[in-house]
């Protein structure tokens, strides 16, 4: 009886027969273009995976545990910023040389301790003192007596002082109200640990010769190469986890709110300690072989956070969705794992790339790769592996499934003619039924961004707003272009020590007041070198001896064409610049050269040396023993410029310097041939190094775009896609590196006085900016735009119009890809709280890169670029014919002609009727 009614109930009149044959129909026709989620090979390896759970959890917990010490050990021995010569350059030539005359010369560190008055005093020179300096003197030499060989030099205010010295002394300032004590010890990379434990034991020495001190008394501070680079180390250290904590609570929120699950929210933050120990565990057997620096360490730290909360959104987003379907956890994880797992494989690989790109550059950029690559691939892993597993083996931690959703069946799918909102196929006791692709696509027809898909998508909307968009962010485009040689093709950017200096190291400000205040063959940290030798015509070098008066008459010379070359400069050197052997002094506008016999004769006669002269004796040899190699073939000279060591006068120091030798070596060439003049300096080094890089960045962009892009378009397996892409990638970044110059070198930010977006003296946007973000940049872009591109390609398959798929996928990721750019951009906003000005910099980039990516190019321009010749977005491959068409009729959604209380009172009649029965 029951059967009986239900089938008089349900029984369809002739209209709705003929309907539905005609359906059947075509659904057979057309039933071989359906997409189908659950095939294929790649949900096939999902379902393994999801097998393979347990063994999954376990492994990740393992090696975490396992890679937690050598992750510590990474921490402690990673170095600041390196900057060696690219092979090739001058300066690598120039190091090469020095290197074989003077075997310890790259191993060499200046250290300084300065004693200074805190009021107006007569002088610093005191009992008390010279005490705290005989003190700090006895550190050195023990330290010197548990490490043999490693102090080459000390000198202090004390030892220069006296009736046994010659001329004044240059351990103290010209007003006398500060004195110096310095000390040169080799620091080779086995010692660098050593070398920081022993000045962070002398900074505290300092602090409490400090607190003992009165108001009126004087005060003592420390700095050089060591004390810097600590510093810059341990700002790092400090800051960076600190402003990641003190803002990570704002991503925290955006994801909360993503997934509204307080149990969802835990499965985004427990992966992040595995990826970062792993990770940073990994990256130590790489700095086994190679340089990683701290900035490295720090973009890691950075990328975790990221990739980690954007991985997890994509990942848990897509579970709910699957489990608001109804479906069980074990068929919706293999889902996830086979869509939302495709998508981040292919974000992963191309960020991979991106990053891989920088390989071609010189060191170490090439570390910071490998790092930024290691963080990458180990957060695509746990995220494909680790979090569904563990979703799978802890269910509860996830949404609940809804009630299964009831679908038209094969025969009762509209397969053929476009499906319109007449065309509905009745109900079953109050349940609205639709072709399963409507059911899945109807709950992201709502909201914001499918209605602005609805319109960006229409025609001329989709030509008007690009334009638009395009002209009014030229500007910046017009700015950038203002700092690219063209010519050359490569970046011209600023550079200088202070952008890479933390504004709180007293180190550096120690270090500005020394070079202020003392003369410069003492407050100078890093001096040029200029070395005189000899090679043979076979280019070996060959026998020279510097002692004879000839080779003295010769490095005078050249010493006067160095001050001619820059006369009239603004870093314009004099006599007092130099230390050499063989002049001191001036003498008629010229430096003042000495004779041999006369330095002979204070080295080696034994009242000069026991007597009359002991202390300048002393100093002499000292001074012999570092400037002449240890053969007597080659001889070197200090230049002691007082400036920034990598300004842009340092650079041009350095042209006119190397121009000059140039012609000092041809001059001589006729009468003493083999004589040359090179030079060596951190600002020849970094001079080349800005050179080399800045023109092979944009052809390590170009082979990047060519990858990633080749990449997309097998994978999309579209030929026309990528070059739409590129329109939305290529020029934004042009907008971004155009906003960081108006900020960090125009000072359009500067009355918002924020040390985060205030110029750094005329540096402008420094040198490396571009070297760790472009490809970056662009691998981030082309992310988002893989994954809006997925869902339009998801929804074209299932049989929706070309820009109906558009406005589908925009609506289905666009609060996922919102949520997950603001994530991202609010975890490099920890770089603009720090206090290092180039790490401030590489903040602003990426966090105005990602904004305008998420909101205006993801958003806007995508879509649009996309609608244009929509058919071009999947050729060669075939797509089914669009069953799902509203836009061209000028419909909101296609359930426009749908009378949904129409259809509540049919439903209710039907009841009434089976009650009846």
């Amino acid at each position: 009886v029951g059967e009986r009614m239900r089938a008089v109930a349900l029984k369809p009149d002739a209209t709705s027969m003929k309907k539905g044959s005609r359906q059947m129909q075509t659904s057979a026709d057309h039933g071989q273009h359906a997409h189908d989620p659950k095939s294929g090979a790649v949900y096939a390896m999902a379902k393994v995976m999801y097998k393979l759970r347990y063994v999954f959890v376990v492994f990740w917990i393992v090696a975490t545990v396992m890679m937690a010490k050598f992750a510590y050990l990474l921490v402690v021995t990673a170095s600041p910023m390196s900057k060696s010569p690219p092979g090739g350059t001058q300066s690598s030539l120039a190091m090469d040389v020095f290197e074989s005359h003077y075997s310890s010369l790259a191993i060499l560190r200046r250290e300084m301790i300065v004693l200074k008055c805190k009021t107006q005093c007569a002088t610093a020179d005191t009992a008390l003192s010279k005490g705290w300096f005989t003190e700090i003197e006895a550190e050195i030499k023990r330290f010197n007596l548990t490490n043999p060989g490693s102090i080459v030099q000390i000198h202090s205010y004390f030892g220069f002082s006296g009736h046994h010295q010659l001329g004044e002394n240059p351990m103290q300032s010209a007003d006398k109200q500060a004195i110096l004590l310095q000390w040169i010890w080799r620091v080779p990379p086995n010692m660098k640990a050593k070398a920081e434990e022993f000045c962070e034991k002398i900074k505290k020495d300092i602090d409490e010769i400090n607190a003992f001190q009165g108001p009126n008394g004087t005060e003592m501070a420390a700095t050089g190469l060591v004390f810097l680079d600590h510093a810059m180390k341990e700002t790092l250290i400090e800051e960076i986890p600190v402003h990641e904590i003190s803002t990570i609570w704002l991503p925290f929120i955006i994801l909360a709110m993503a997934l509204r699950s307080a149990r969802m929210l835990l499965l985004a933050l427990i992966p992040m300690p595995i990826e970062i120990i792993v990770a940073f565990g990994l990256m130590y057997f790489v700095s086994l072989h190679t340089t990683v620096v701290l900035f490295a360490l720090m973009m890691m730290l950075m990328l975790c956070t990221s990739l980690s909360f954007d991985y997890s959104l994509f990942t848990l987003t897509r579970y709910a969705e699957e489990r608001a379907m109804g479906e069980s956890v074990e068929d919706a994880i293999p889902t996830v794992i086979s869509q939302s797992g495709r998508v981040i494989v292919v974000s992963g690989c191309v960020l991979m790339i991106a990053w891989a790109a920088m390989l071609g550059l010189p060191t170490p950029f090439n570390g910071f790769c490998v790092a930024a690559s290691a963080m990458i691939l180990v957060c695509v892993l746990v995220q494909l592996t680790f979090v569904p597993s563990l979703l799978a083996i802890l269910p509860f931690l996830g949404p609940d499934a809804a009630e299964k959703r009831l679908l038209l069946s094969e025969e009762d799918e509209m397969e053929g003619a476009p499906f319109k909102g007449s065309d509905y196929n009745g109900s079953s006791r109050g349940r609205k039924v639709y072709p399963p692709e409507l059911e899945r696509a109807r709950p992201h027809m709502q909201g914001f961004f499918f209605w602005s898909g609805g319109l960006i998508t229409r025609f001329p909307l989709n030509v008007v707003l690009p334009i638009g968009v395009y002209w009014l962010f030229s500007p910046l485009t017009t700015r950038m272009n203002k700092n690219f040689d063209w010519q050359h093709f490569k970046f011209k950017m600023g550079h200088s020590y202070e952008l890479t200096m933390p504004r709180t190291a007293h180190e550096w400000h120690t270090l500005l007041d020394i070079q202020q205040n003392f003369p410069s063959e003492a407050g100078i940290l890093m001096p040029m070198l200029i070395m005189m030798t000899k090679k043979g015509p076979d280019g070996a070098a060959a026998d020279f001896d510097v002692k004879d008066q000839m080779p003295w008459k010769m490095n005078c010379d050249m010493a006067d064409s160095v001050i001619a070359a820059t006369q009239g400069k603004s870093y314009a050197l004099t006599p007092d610049h130099f230390v050499s052997a063989t002049f001191h002094g001036e003498e008629n506008g010229k430096v003042k050269c000495l004779s041999e016999w006369q330095i002979n004769f204070v080295m080696e006669n034994y009242f000069a040396k026991n007597v009359f002269l002991s202390h300048t004796s002393e100093h002499v040899q000292e001074l012999w023993s570092q400037l002449v190699s240890t053969h007597a073939h080659a001889m070197l000279t200090f230049v002691f410029p007082n400036m920034d060591p990598f300004s842009p006068d340092a650079f041009a120091l350095v042209a006119d310097v190397r121009a000059a030798l140039e012609l000092e070596t041809q001059r001589l060439s006729a009468t003493e041939p083999g004589i040359e003049f090179i030079t060596f300096s951190p600002g020849s080094v970094l001079m080349d190094l800005i050179d080399v890089t800045s023109g092979q960045l944009p052809l390590c962009f170009i082979g990047c775009a060519f990858v990633c892009l080749t990449l997309i378009a097998i994978w999309f397996g579209s030929v026309f896609i990528p070059v739409k892409l590129i329109l939305t990638v290529v020029v934004p970044i042009t907008w971004t590196y155009g906003a960081g110059l108006y900020v960090y070198e125009d000072g359009y930010l500067d009355w918002v006085n924020y040390p985060g977006i205030h110029t750094t003296g005329h540096a402008g946007l420094d040198w490396t900016v571009p070297m760790f973000t472009l490809t970056f940049m662009m691998g981030l872009a082309l992310d988002y735009e893989i994954f809006l591109f997925e869902r339009v390609r998801e929804f074209r398959e299932e049989g929706f119009g070309d820009c109906e798929s558009i406005q589908l996928g925009l609506a289905a990721t666009g609060g996922t890809i919102s949520s997950a750019g603001l994530i991202m951009a609010l975890t490099f906003v920890a770089q603009m709280l720090g206090s290092i000005p180039v790490t401030n910099q590489m903040g602003f980039i990426l966090v105005f890169s990602i904004l305008v990516d998420t909101f205006v190019v993801r958003s806007i321009l995508v879509p649009a670029i996309l609608s244009l010749v929509p058919c071009t977005n999947y050729w060669p491959t075939k797509m089914p014919e669009p069953r799902f068409l509203w836009l061209a009729d000028n419909k909101t959604t296609p359930f426009d002609d749908v009378d949904e209380d129409e259809l509540d009172d049919e439903d209710e009649e039907q009841d009434e009727d089976e009650d009846d029965e």
